[in-house]
C-alpha cells in the first residue's frame, strides 16, 4: 500500500504540469501577467485617486478605535463591512490602510480574469474563455477600477465566483460546493446588500427541480440548506447589528434611504435636493445629509401597493439612463450588442445549456429590474450587467470565428487545412475593436473620477488642513475626500436657499467650510457664496487657491 502510493503521486504531479502546460493555461498566465502590470502601473501613476474613502475612514476606525464608525456622524449603518474587515486584516501586512486598500484592489481586479476564465469555460469551453480573459485584462474601466477603493472591487470576483458555484450547483454538484456558493453570496452580501439576488435566484431553481422531478426532492432540500446556512452564519452579526441600532428587522441600512430618496425624486425634485434638502423647520429631509441618524430613525416601511408605485414612477424615470448605459462604447455599443446576440442564439441550446442561460438571463433581468427601481442609475451599478454580458460578447466572438474558419475552409477548397492564422486574427480584431470603443467613451471622462487634477487637489487640500489644525473637526463641503484626508467628520452642504442654508450651517455648528468652483451650479447659494462670500461673521476666510476656497467657522451668531 504504501508504495502504491509513493507512485500514484508523480502520476497526479505529472497531470497536474501537463494541464499547467496546455495553450490555454499558458495563455491564461500570459494575460495575467499582462493584467497584473497594467493595473500595477496605472496605480502607481494614479496614487491619489482614491475614491471611496468612507470604506477607509471605517477601516482606520475599526483599526484605530475598536469601533464601527464611518465619515459621517454617528454609528455606520450604510456601509456593510467586509471590505472595510478586508482592509483592515490587509493593513496589518501592508502597513497602512490606503496601502491595504491599493493592494485589495489590485488583487481582486487581477482574480476577476481568472474567475471569469473558470465560469466561462464551464459554460462555453477554453477558447471562449480566454476571450472573456483577455477582454477583463484589458478592459479601462476595469483596469481604472483597481486603483479605487470602491466595494464594486472585491464585490465583482465574489459576484462571479459564486455564479460560477451557482451553475456547479445546478449541474448536480456536490453539498461541498453548495456551501462554498453560500460563502461567497454571503460575503458578497456583506459588501454589497443586493448580492442577496444571487442566492434567490438559484434557490428558486433547486425548488424548480424538486417540482419537476421529485425524485430529487431530497438532494434540492439539502443544497438549499447548504446554500442558505453559511449566508446565515455570515449575516446574522451584521444584521443584528443593524437591528439593534434601529430598533427593527433590518437586511440593509441603504434600503429604506434610498427609497425616501426615490420618493423625493418621483414627486420632482432635482438629486441635490432630494438627497441634501433642509425643511423649512431646518428638518434634514435629505436623507444623505445625516444618514446614519436617518436610517437609525426611520422605522417606518413602505407598503406593497406603495412599493410596486414607487418602482413604477423610478422606472419611467431611469429607462433612459440605465439603457443609455447599456448601449454606451463601454458596453460594446453596436457591436457589442450584436456579439451579445450572436453568443445567445447563434446556436441551439440542449438542455443542460438552456439551464446555464436561463440561469444567466434570470440574473440580468433581475439586474435591470433592481437598477429601474434605484434614486439614481450610476455606471458603477451597471458593472455586474457588464461583467455578465461579456461572457455573451466572449461567445459571440468564438461565433464569428468559428463562421470565418469554415468560410475559409469552403471557400478555399485548396487548402486542406485553412490556417490558423485566421481564427486568431478574427478573434484579436474583435477584441480590439471592443477595446478601441470603449478608450473612445473615455476620451470625454472617466465614469470613476472627475478631472485628475482636482481629485489630486482633494487630498492636497485635507492634509493641509490637517496640518492647519490636527485632531478631530467637523468639514462642511461636497467632497468626502477633505474630511477624510483631513481626519475630520463629514457635513454635507445643504439644499436650501441661502438664509436657510446659513440658519442650518449655525445649527451643525462645523469647524470649516471648503467650497469648490467646480460646484457651483449644484446648490442654490455656492455661485454667490464663490464670487463674494460667505455673508456671515462666522465665516472667515484662511485658504483660497486652485478653484478651492476654505473658511474657518467660528460659530458667531451674526
Amino acid at each position: 500500500m504504501p508504495a502504491a502510493n509513493t507512485q500514484s503521486r508523480p502520476i497526479g504531479a505529472s497531470r497536474l504540469r501537463g494541464r499547467l502546460r496546455t495553450p490555454s493555461a499558458l495563455l491564461l498566465l500570459g494575460i495575467l501577467v499582462v493584467a497584473v502590470v497594467l493595473r500595477a502601473y496605472w496605480i502607481s501613476h494614479h496614487p491619489t485617486l482614491m475614491i471611496g474613502v468612507d470604506h477607509l475612514r471605517i477601516a482606520e476606525n475599526l483599526l484605530n478605535r475598536r469601533r464601527y464608525l464611518g465619515l459621517f456622524e454617528g454609528p455606520e449603518l450604510v456601509t456593510p463591512p467586509f471590505f472595510p474587515v478586508l482592509l483592515v486584516v490587509s493593513s496589518l501586512f501592508v502597513g497602512s490602510v490606503q496601502g491595504a486598500a491599493h493592494v485589495v484592489a489590485l488583487v481582486a481586479g487581477v482574480l476577476l480574469v481568472p474567475i471569469a476564465f473558470v465560469l466561462t469555460r464551464f459554460i462555453y469551453g477554453a477558447r471562449v474563455a480566454l476571450a472573456i480573459a483577455a477582454l477583463i485584462a484589458l478592459d479601462p474601466v476595469l483596469i481604472e477600477l483597481s486603483s479605487t477603493a470602491l466595494s464594486e472591487t472585491v464585490y465583482l470576483p465574489l459576484m462571479l465566483a459564486g455564479l460560477y458555484l451557482t451553475l456547479r450547483t445546478l449541474d448536480a454538484g456536490s453539498a461541498a460546493t453548495t456551501v462554498w456558493c453560500g460563502t461567497m453570496f454571503g460575503f458578497a452580501y456583506l459588501t454589497r446588500p443586493e448580492a442577496l439576488l444571487f442566492p434567490f435566484v438559484l434557490f428558486v431553481g433547486l425548488l424548480v427541480t424538486a417540482l419537476r422531478n421529485p425524485a430529487r426532492a431530497k438532494w434540492a432540500a439539502v443544497r438549499c440548506a447548504c446554500l442558505v446556512a453559511p449566508i446565515l452564519v455570515l449575516g446574522v452579526p451584521w444584521v443584528a447589528y443593524l437591528s439593534l441600532h434601529t430598533a427593527s428587522l433590518r437586511l440593509d441600512g441603504k434600503g429604506i434611504m434610498n427609497y425616501t430618496i426615490g420618493e423625493r425624486r418621483n414627486s420632482g425634485m432635482s438629486h441635490a435636493e432630494s438627497t441634501l434638502g433642509v425643511g423649512p423647520d431646518l428638518s434634514e429631509d435629505g436623507p444623505q445629509l445625516s444618514p446614519n441618524h436617518f436610517i437609525a430613525t426611520a422605522h417606518s416601511s413602505p407598503s406593497l401597493p406603495e412599493v410596486v408605485n414607487y418602482w413604477v414612477q423610478s422606472a419611467r424615470r431611469n429607462k433612459a439612463t440605465l439603457f443609455d448605459s447599456l448601449l454606451s462604447p463601454l458596453f460594446g455599443s453596436v457591436l457589442g450588442i450584436a456579439l451579445t446576440a450572436l453568443g445567445l442564439f447563434g446556436r441551439p441550446w440542449d438542455q443542460r445549456r438552456a439551464v446555464r442561460e436561463a440561469m444567466l438571463l434570470s440574473i440580468v433581468l433581475a439586474q435591470i429590474f433592481l437598477l429601474l427601481g434605484l434614486h439614481v442609475v450610476q455606471f458603477r451599478y451597471v458593472l455586474p450587467l457588464m461583467i455578465v454580458t461579456l461572457l455573451w460578447v466572449s461567445k459571440g466572438i468564438d461565433e464569428v470565428a468559428r463562421w470565418g474558419l469554415g468560410t475559409a475552409r469552403r471557400a478555399l477548397p485548396l487548402l486542406h487545412a485553412p490556417p490558423q492564422w485566421i481564427d486568431v486574427s478574427i478573434r484579436s480584431v474583435l477584441i480590439g475593436v471592443l477595446l478601441l470603443l470603449m478608450l473612445w467613451d473615455l476620451r470625454w471622462g472617466s465614469p470613476w473620477r472627475d478631472q485628475e487634477p482636482t481629485i489630486a487637489s482633494l487630498k492636497e487640500v485635507g492634509t493641509w488642513l490637517d496640518h492647519h489644525r490636527p485632531g478631530p473637526k467637523r468639514v462642511m463641503t461636497t467632497r468626502p475626500q477633505v474630511p477624510y484626508y483631513s481626519r475630520g467628520t463629514l457635513l454635507l452642504m445643504p439644499y436650501a436657499e441661502g438664509s436657510r442654508a446659513l440658519l442650518y450651517i449655525h445649527q451643525k455648528r462645523p469647524d470649516f467650510i471648503v467650497l469648490f468652483e467646480e460646484d457651483g451650479s449644484i446648490l442654490p447659494y455656492l455661485k454667490q457664496w464663490l464670487g463674494g462670500g460667505i455673508p456671515d461673521r462666522a465665516a472667515t476666510l484662511i485658504y483660497q487657491a486652485g478653484g478651492v476656497i476654505i473658511y474657518e467657522w467660528k460659530g458667531a451668531t451674526d
